[in-house]
């Protein structure tokens, strides 16, 4: 639970410096997401590389 709420904020964050950045709907979604997907999934992709 504490890694969704971690990447939840983080993507969060990421989305405001996008907007901030571009005010443009496609890249702040895009940066969002991305930065959530991988806070959540980093634990399992580091796995597979170690």
């Amino acid at each position: 639970m504490r890694r969704f709420l971690l990447g939840l904020g983080m993507g969060a964050a990421g989305s405001v410096i996008a907007w901030a950045a571009t005010h443009s709907p496609g890249w702040t979604v895009v940066i969002g997401l991305t930065v959530a997907v991988l806070i959540w999934f980093c634990e399992l992709v580091l796995d597979d590389l170690i």
